[in-house]
C-alpha cells in the first residue's frame, strides 16, 4: 500500500509542477482517492488498536500536527525571509494580515487547521477583507483567493480529515447498510451541486458532505477484507497492478473527466484492501508509503525557489528535493513522536490480538 501512497503523493507533486511534462491522476483527484485510503485506515486501526475513542483522537492530532507545525515554520521563514512563495505574494498577505477581521481569521486558520477548505470560498479584496464568492475558488490576475494566506494553502485537506476523524468512531460502529445510506446521502449532495449557484468544484471538492462519501467507500472497502484475505496473493497483486496503472495511466485513455473521477473513486475503493493485503508485511513499501505525507506538506515550500531562481531541471530539481526534505522530517519529527503514539496505543492493545497496522499512513498524502 505504501507505493500506492506514495504515487498519489507524486501525482499531486507533477500536478502543480508546471514545468513537468508527466503527469498521473490530477492533483485534486488524487487528494481524493487519498480520503477513500483515510477511510480503510481508520475504520482498520478503529476496529483493531482503538477502543479509547479520546486516545484515537490525541493520537490522530500527534499523526499530523508536528510535520505540519514544522512546514508552517519553514514556510513562513521562505517567505518572510526570501520572499519564497508559489501560492501567494507578500502583497497579499500584508493586504490580508493588516486587516484585523482577516488577521484573525486567517491566524487561526493556520494554527487549527479546522475549516481551511472553506478559505477557497472567500476572496481577498483590495483592503484584505475576506467576501465570500461562491462562483470563485481560484485567483486570477486581479483577484486573491483566502487560501493564499495560509501558509501550507495544501493542508486544506486535513481540515476535512479532522472533520472525518469526529465522526469516525461513530461511523465504525454501523452497521453495513447504515454506511451504504450515508454514502449514498453524500452522492446525492455531490449531484445537488449541478442545480446550486456556484462553482461546482467548490461545491464537490470543498465542502465536508459532498466528499463524505469518499471516506465511506474507504470503510466499506474495510469491511471486504475477510473475502479478500481469502483469495490468493496472486489476486492481491494483480489488484494491486491494476490500481497502480489507474493511478499512473488513467490521463492518458482520453476518457471524460467524470468518468476518470468515478474510476478513480471506485477503483482505489476496490483496490485498497488488494493492495494492503499484498504488501502488508514489506517494510520498504511501507517506509515509501511513510513519504507521502511529508512529500504533499512540503512540495510547495521546495517548489519557490526551483521555480522563481529558475535552477536547472526544475521538475527533477523538485522531486528530489522534496523527497530529500521529506525524508528529514520523517526521521527527525515523525518518527520519534509515532514511537510515543505507539507505546500510547499499545497499553490498550493486547499483544496477542494486536496485528500489523501501518499506522503511519492514514494522513493525507
Amino acid at each position: 500500500m505504501g507505493l500506492v501512497r506514495f504515487l498519489l503523493a507524486l501525482a499531486v507533486l507533477l500536478a502543480h509542477m508546471p514545468t513537468s511534462t508527466v503527469h498521473f491522476i490530477h492533483g485534486g483527484l488524487a487528494v481524493q482517492a487519498f480520503f477513500v485510503v483515510s477511510g480503510f485506515y481508520m475504520a482498520m486501526v478503529l476496529d483493531e488498536k482503538y477502543s479509547d475513542t479520546k486516545l484515537f483522537y490525541t493520537n490522530r492530532l500527534l499523526r499530523l500536527a508536528p510535520a505540519y507545525f514544522a512546514m508552517m515554520a519553514i514556510a513562513l521563514v521562505a517567505l518572510l525571509g526570501f520572499g519564497l512563495t508559489v501560492t501567494s505574494s507578500m502583497e497579499i498577505m500584508e493586504a490580508t494580515y493588516t486587516n484585523p477581521l482577516s488577521a484573525i481569521v486567517m491566524v487561526l486558520e493556520n494554527l487549527f487547521v479546522v475549516g481551511q477548505h472553506w478559505t477557497y470560498w472567500f476572496m481577498i479584496d483590495e483592503q484584505g477583507a475576506l467576501a465570500l464568492d461562491p462562483y470563485g475558488g481560484m485567483p486570477t490576475e486581479t483577484s486573491a483567493v483566502a487560501f493564499q494566506a495560509l501558509l501550507v494553502p495544501q493542508s486544506w485537506s486535513l481540515s476535512l480529515e479532522l472533520f472525518f476523524y469526529a465522526i469516525a468512531p461513530w461511523l465504525a460502529k454501523r452497521h453495513l447498510r447504515t454506511l451504504i445510506a450515508i454514502a449514498a446521502a453524500s452522492i446525492g449532495i455531490r449531484f445537488l451541486g449541478y442545480l446550486m449557484p456556484v462553482e461546482l468544484p467548490l461545491w464537490q471538492g470543498r465542502l465536508f458532505l459532498p466528499v463524505l462519501f469518499m471516506f465511506v467507500f474507504g470503510m466499506l472497502a474495510y469491511r471486504a477484507m475477510p473475502l479478500v484475505e481469502k483469495l490468493p496473493r496472486a489476486a492481491h497483486f494483480a489488484v494491486l497492478a491494476l490500481l497502480i496503472a489507474l493511478i499512473v495511466g488513467l490521463p492518458h485513455t482520453g476518457w471524460s473527466g467524470d468518468v476518470q473521477v468515478w474510476m478513480v473513486y471506485i477503483g482505489v475503493a476496490i483496490g485498497t484492501p488488494f493492495a494492503f493485503a499484498a504488501t502488508r508485511q514489506w517494510k520498504a513499501d511501507r517506509w515509501i508509503g511513510e513519504l507521502s505525507y511529508p512529500i504533499y506538506l512540503t512540495h510547495l515550500v521546495v517548489m519557490a525557489p526551483v521555480l522563481i531562481y529558475e535552477w536547472p531541471y526544475p521538475t527533477w530539481t523538485a522531486i528530489i528535493l522534496t523527497l530529500a526534505l521529506s525524508a528529514a522530517i520523517l526521521q527527525f519529527i515523525e518518527r520519534p513522536v509515532d514511537r510515543w503514539r505507539q507505546r500510547r496505543a499499545r497499553g490498550i492493545v493486547p499483544a496477542a490480538s494486536r496485528r500489523d497496522i501501518e499506522e503511519m499512513a492514514p494522513a493525507t498524502p
